[in-house]
């Protein structure tokens, strides 16, 4: 597991902030999902069977982020994933852990009803479980932090068939499908159907390449960002994912020590920051195209390409240039 996933299973292990992924992502906003609903299930889903021999065989996967929710209309299993790169496989992982978690809950039923020995039927005693036993849904979700997935979202896009060939299309029909819950957070639409800190931290992905955008989002929402807390900070910085914004964190640490001074104005610094190497650039360039027409002695150049007659008389001055 890589430092930003580190970072951001930290955040979600919250349950406010779980809760708000799921309602936010699955629900469209709708406060389905409620913080108490939910109970921190352990990270590791396996199950071990007996081989021919009576050998004990273990299957394991350990996810990122595992919570059971009970409400008054279902009881489920949500499982998050946190991704930073593409994971090619994606869907036959997820599919993996699905299943072990469903043979896990098989086996527990099992168990309770070797225990109180209440199996009838030979329909019983071959499954294990009764025709009325229920499991319990499994719903895994990624959370893709990375620039762009140019993975499969589904099982069907992993297998070696032509899609476009009739036989196959015939054969798909029978060869169930698989499809990841995809989170991109780079491509959340309506980021204000999160009530949490995720708002803000998908909003700021949202503006990150538009300065200007980006600029009065963080003025707009100044108080909101600034109420983050260190674990909070953290999975914004690593979600994020802008090395000029770490440098800026970097030298914040630097200058103040402990005391930082938010990541409000380490956005606001890095954006200056940004415009005021761009205007040295720009100042750069144009001493270079004076210069040269200078040296040319085309000044009637100099008027074409500088027509604003102000602009163009504070540069003689800049530059020591006559008429």
């Amino acid at each position: 597991m890589g430092i930003q996933n580190l970072h951001v299973n930290e955040l979600l292990k919250r349950r406010e902030i779980f809760a708000d992924l799921i309602n936010g992502s699955l629900h469209h906003g709708r406060q389905v999902l409620k913080p108490g609903d939910l109970t921190p299930l352990p990270a590791q889903s396996g199950t071990v069977s007996s081989g021919r021999r009576g050998q004990p065989s273990a299957v394991e996967r350990t996810g990122d982020i595992r919570m059971k929710a009970d409400s008054g209309t279902y009881s489920v299993i949500f499982a998050g994933e946190v991704q930073a790169n593409t994971h090619y496989a994606m869907p036959v992982r997820n599919m993996l852990y699905d299943a072990l978690e469903y043979t896990r809950q098989v086996k527990d039923l099992e168990k309770r009803h070797r225990e109180a020995k209440d199996l009838k039927h030979s329909d019983e005693f071959l499954s294990g479980i009764t025709r009325e036993d229920r499991i319990r849904p499994v719903i895994n979700t990624v959370l893709f932090t990375g620039n762009v997935w140019d993975g499969s979202e589904t099982l069907h896009g992993l297998l070696d068939m032509n899609p476009e060939d009739a036989d196959t299309r015939e054969l798909l029909k029978y060869i169930p499908d698989y499809r990841i819950n995809l989170i991109p957070v780079g491509a959340i639409e309506e980021p204000k159907n999160y009530k949490t800190c995720l708002q803000q931290i998908f909003s700021m992905i949202k503006y990150k390449e538009d300065k200007e955008k980006l600029s009065r989002y963080v003025q707009e929402n100044r108080e909101a960002i600034d109420r983050m807390d260190g674990v909070e900070m953290s999975a914004a910085l690593e979600m994020i994912n802008d090395r000029r914004l770490e440098k800026q964190i970097e030298q914040q640490r630097k200058r103040e020590g402990e005391k930082m001074l938010g990541l409000c104005q380490a956005i606001t610094d890095m954006l200056n920051d940004s415009e005021k190497q761009g205007l040295e650039r720009g100042e750069k360039r144009l001493a270079q195209l004076c210069g040269r027409l200078m040296e040319a002695g085309r000044l009637d150049d100099m008027k074409r390409t500088f027509t604003d007659r102000e602009f163009r008389e504070s540069l003689y001055e800049k530059f020591g240039i006559r008429e």
